[in-house]
This record gives structure tokens, C-alpha cells and sequence, in this order.
């Protein structure tokens, strides 16, 4: 139950971060602090919502105009109140967690919470990818293993890789994808993309999923993806945002607070022309700011 000392913690942690940091311990708190109270906003707006009667067409004339204007702007109010309590907590999630690098119990949470958020974006661009069953496959940055597991069904006779440099991510990924581990049909590996332990011309398909706002030397990293990628492979680059004139406050913001890196249509084919892709293609979904882009060898 939040009370005040509770919510005085809080304060205190939020001013101590920005003061001077946290340690590990402290971060882990303000962590599960965060997910109390607003669990405790949740149930207050669960209440109130609850509290309202939803009025039957048998009853429309007991409600005076001021009453079904006061109910519409109530269920509004809740409802604007609700969604940003949503993504503050998955703000704080994220933040806690390291979206650069994973690491701790705050990092775990994120890598779940990611792999959930990111499902219908990875769906939606994996079902664009060519694959034969006996391919063999590439998941750059694979933090919680989510997409190979996607990928998992789609190969029969192939094999299937994950590289991600976050220790946390590796043991996430190993789990989720244990059952492919033990039988041989997947191997995850802790590394950078910047040098991956690869031979030349391995994979016939290599994706990244969220996770080039990161690579430390884009236009070197995407030479190392290439190199091991076979003439005639895909790659494919998959991001819930590009950079464009309407993209809202909610992405400028995360862009700005974690530091990713963020490009244009424009800019993300003259990256692939460099690198040295012979055909490029861009797809954009409708209502969103994802992007997928892929590279053909």
C-alpha cells in the first residue's frame, strides 16, 4: 500500500538521481517504488470508472445534458489520466533497465516488457523476409530472444544465431529459446556487432530488431553485418520509429532522453547504398512510425 513515507522515498530517490545518482540497490527501489504507486493509480482510476454508471437507453431521459456532458468529459479525463500513467511506467522500466546495455533486475523487466511491446512491429516486418526452412539466420542485438523464437518456426534444417553484447540480454534470450539451444537449431552469443565471431559469408539472413540507435560506429558495424552476411543474404533493419516531420512528442522525447540514434527514410538508404547493398527497399506502416529496411547482397 503507498503512503507517505512511501511517497517521500520516492521524492527522495527522484532528487538524489539527479543530484548525484544512484547505486544498483537504490535504482532497484526506486524501481519497484514506481511500479507500487502506479499500481495504486491504476486501482484509484479502476475505481472511479467503476463508479460510473453507464447509462442504459431505457434511462437517457433521466439524464439532464449537464450530466451526460460532465460523464463524457469524467470518462475522457480518465481515460487521458490512465494512458499517461501507462507511459510513465514504461518510461521509468525503460530508464531503470538501460536500454543501451541491459543489466540487473530493472534490465530483466525491461527485456520483458520489450519483448511483448515489440511483438506486433516484428511480426509485422519478419512476415516480409524471404527465408528457406535450411537458411541460416542472424539476430543482431537479440535482447530477449523474442524474435528467434519467432523465427524458430518458419526453419527446418537450418540454424538459427543470436549476438547481443548485454549479459542480461544473452541469459533472457537462452531461456526463452532453450527448448532450440539443447536440440542444436539455435546458438547465442555474448559480443558486439562492431566484431562479431563469425566467418565471412555465413548467414542468408541477418535482422536487427530496435537495436541500431546503439551500435557504436554505424557505418563500420553495418560493414561487419555485411561481411558475414552471403552474396545474395538479406539483411534486415527493423525500428519503431524514423525521423519525420510528424513524429510526435512521445518519440522526440525517447529519442532525446536514451540518445538513439534516429534517421530518415532519405538517410537510411544512402547507409545501405554505402555499405554496399545492390538493392534497397523501405517499408513504412500505416498509423505507426515503424520502419523496416532491407538489404539485398
Amino acid at each position: 500500500m503507498i503512503n507517505k513515507d512511501k511517497i517521500e522515498r520516492i521524492n527522495f530517490l527522484a532528487r538524489k538521481k539527479k543530484a548525484e545518482g544512484l547505486t544498483a540497490e537504490e535504482l532497484e527501489e526506486q524501481q519497484s517504488l514506481r511500479a507500487e504507486y502506479l499500481e495504486a493509480v491504476r486501482a484509484n482510476l479502476k475505481s472511479q470508472l467503476d463508479s460510473i454508471e453507464i447509462m442504459s437507453p431505457d434511462y437517457e431521459e433521466s439524464y439532464t445534458e449537464e450530466d451526460k456532458t460532465h460523464i463524457a468529459e469524467m470518462n475522457e479525463k480518465l481515460a487521458v489520466e490512465y494512458e499517461d500513467a501507462k507511459r510513465k511506467e514504461r518510461m521509468s522500466v525503460t530508464e531503470a533497465g538501460n536500454p543501451r546495455k541491459p543489466q540487473g533486475e530493472a534490465g530483466k523487466m525491461m527485456i520483458e516488457r520489450m519483448n511483448e511491446s515489440h511483438a506486433e512491429m516484428t511480426a509485422w516486418a519478419l512476415d516480409k523476409l524471404n527465408l528457406k526452412p535450411t537458411d541460416k539466420v542472424l539476430d543482431v542485438g537479440c535482447g530477449g530472444g523474442a524474435a528467434l523464437k519467432r523465427l524458430s518456426g518458419r526453419i527446418d534444417g537450418g540454424k538459427l544465431y543470436g549476438i547481443d553484447y548485454s549479459e542480461v540480454s544473452v541469459e533472457a534470450s537462452k531461456e526463452l529459446n532453450k527448448a532450440d539451444i539443447e536440440s542444436g537449431k539455435m546458438e547465442i552469443h555474448q559480443g558486439s556487432v562492431s566484431k562479431m565471431p563469425f566467418e565471412d559469408n555465413l548467414f542468408d539472413a541477418i535482422i536487427t530488431v530496435e537495436s541500431y540507435y546503439f551500435w557504436p560506429d554505424l557505418e563500420e558495424d553495418m560493414r561487419e553485418v555485411f561481411r558475414v552476411l552471403k552474396e545474395g543474404g538479406t539483411f534486415m533493419l527493423i525500428a519503431e520509429m524514423y525521423l519525420n516531420d510528424d513524429l510526435d512528442e512521445h518519440h522526440i522525447e525517447m529519442a532525446r532522453k536514451f540518445e538513439l540514434r534516429n534517421l530518415t527514410v532519405d538517410e537510411f538508404k544512402a547507409l545501405f547504398e554505402k555499405t554496399g547493398y545492390k538493392e534497397t527497399k523501405i517499408h513504412l506502416k500505416d498509423g505507426k512510425y515503424w520502419i523496416c529496411v532491407e538489404g539485398k547482397k
